[in-house]
């Protein structure tokens, strides 16, 4: 986390003494039960925009994501990418949109009639500080074998170009760091409702001639690498273990794997980790997250030491955290109580005052910016049942479109 922001917790936290979420400090009392942190609503500066998802965030504060323009798309469990465009938002406040090859047969998309067959997704997931962009789309997303999803890559001013893992019907680009090193995953099976036995972690490599070149991938299924270092020394994941029939995430470090679970949850998945090894993701308490009814799903931030604080924008009733930079910065999305998507940017302690002035000039001189306490999780809460099968490798709803 970066040093301000440590410096702000461990000022905060002094009187308890406690080691969450920064390095070297010993606990010498009781952890406290809760922690301040300020969120930043992120809603696209383009007219009718609907729903806004942040997905990715570099160091310099320029962010990636998706919006599409159906308004309360958090009623059918919809992310931005559905029917939707991914875009580029720069730190300075250029915003760029990236359209990709669009839909091959938009006139038989007709999500009026009940289905989403034949309908488009986009959705830019990571960016690093050369301003290299990474993502994934399909152009028919329901779709046999697996959704047809293609990786994208597009070097800073270059090309949008596709990518398909040699062999495979779907490829996920989910990171890229600062040497090009890009985590995701392959698979060929399962876009609903599906432990994803075919799915392998896989650790790419963008070269400067900007072709792709493939430096490990895991022999055994259900695993997605989310994100991690520059050398790829210490990564997160995601995996389904048949064991416990649950969704449970991974760090590996050097070499060594700690599988982990959200305590009290019963679906862990990691969408990113960072040099200094905190992770941030979502997890689920309900009998079944997966259903629209499950609402609501929560946000994590998981520290080096094992410990935990749920994430949940005040008020709203979904929560997704998708990545953490080095700054500590974290982004994603939260629906609202009319079901609308908006994206987000959360830090730890009360930076009302940094943050308001670190908003995009595009974003206005009054952006909406919150400060709420967030709930530290015990470590000996026990696990709850688990819920039906989600697919690990990506997040597309909460039901089955196809119905």
């Amino acid at each position: 986390m970066h040093l301000r922001n440590k410096a702000a917790l461990t000022a905060l936290l002094a009187g308890a003494g406690c080691a969450l979420l920064f390095k070297g400090a010993a606990a010498t009392a009781a952890q406290p039960s809760k922690i301040p942190f300020t969120f930043i609503t992120v809603d696209v500066p383009v007219p009718g925009a609907g729903s806004t998802m942040v997905v990715g965030v570099n160091n310099r504060g320029d962010v990636v994501g998706s919006y599409n323009f159906i308004p309360g798309a958090g009623v059918l469990g919809l992310p931005a990418g559905f029917l939707g465009k991914a875009f580029v938002w720069r730190r300075d406040g250029r915003f760029t949109t990236i359209d990709g090859p669009g839909p091959v047969h938009p006139e038989l998309c007709q999500p009026q009639a009940g289905t989403f067959k034949n309908c488009y997704y986009i959705e830019a997931r990571g960016i690093n500080e050369q301003g290299d962009i990474v993502g994934t789309y399909s152009q028919d997303v329901l779709s046999q074998p697996g959704g047809l999803l293609r990786a994208f890559f597009q070097k800073a001013g270059g090309p949008f170009t596709s990518y398909l893992f040699p062999g495979h019907t779907n490829t996920i680009f989910q990171r890229i760091t600062t040497s090009g090193v890009i985590y995701g995953c392959f698979h060929d099976e399962g876009i609903d409702d599906s432990p994803q036995e075919s799915m392998h972690a896989i650790i790419n490599l963008l070269r400067p001639n900007g072709t792709i070149q493939n430096l490990d991938f895991k022999t055994a299924g259900t695993t997605m690498n989310v994100g991690g270092s520059p050398g790829a020394q210490r990564y997160a994941g995601v995996w389904y273990n048949f064991a416990t029939k649950r969704h449970s995430s991974y760090v590996v470090e050097h070499g060594r794997r700690v599988n982990f679970d959200m305590p009290g949850s019963n679906m862990t998945n990691a969408w990113d980790i960072n040099d200094e090894g905190e992770v941030v993701g979502v997890w689920g308490n309900n009998p079944d997250p997966i259903q629209l009814d499950g609402i609501p799903f929560h946000g994590f931030l998981r520290d080096r030491q094992g410990n935990y604080v749920s994430i949940d924008y005040p008020g709203s009733i979904d929560t997704h955290l998708f990545w953490i930079n080095e700054r500590g910065d974290m982004v994603g999305s939260y629906v609202d109580k009319n079901f609308n998507v908006h994206g987000l940017i959360v830090r730890p302690g009360d930076r009302r005052a940094e943050m308001t002035h670190w908003a995009w000039p595009s974003m206005g001189a009054d952006p909406k910016v919150v400060v709420a306490m967030m709930p530290v999780i015990p470590r000996e809460r026990p696990l709850l049942t688990p819920a039906k099968s989600l697919p690990a490798c990506h997040r597309l709803g909460r039901r089955n479109l196809s119905r």
